[in-house]
């Protein structure tokens, strides 16, 4: 499975990022960070875009 590859490489490059896997059909996303603010989660994503292109912010609960 690619997301378990994808999350793996995440954890190993980001250890203190906490990751999931999620179903939400009909797709599985690779889950990751968990910010008080909508700032701190800007940041990482600036960082983070860099190696995942694909990565975005969802609100909490979707």
């Amino acid at each position: 499975m690619r997301q378990k590859k994808t999350l793996s490489d995440f954890k190993r490059e980001n250890p203190s990022i906490d990751g999931t896997i999620i179903f939400s059909t009909p797709n599985y996303k690779v889950i990751v960070g968990n910010f008080k603010t909508r700032i701190e989660a800007e940041r990482n994503l600036a960082e983070i875009k860099n190696r995942y292109k694909s990565v975005f912010l969802l609100k909490p609960g979707k």
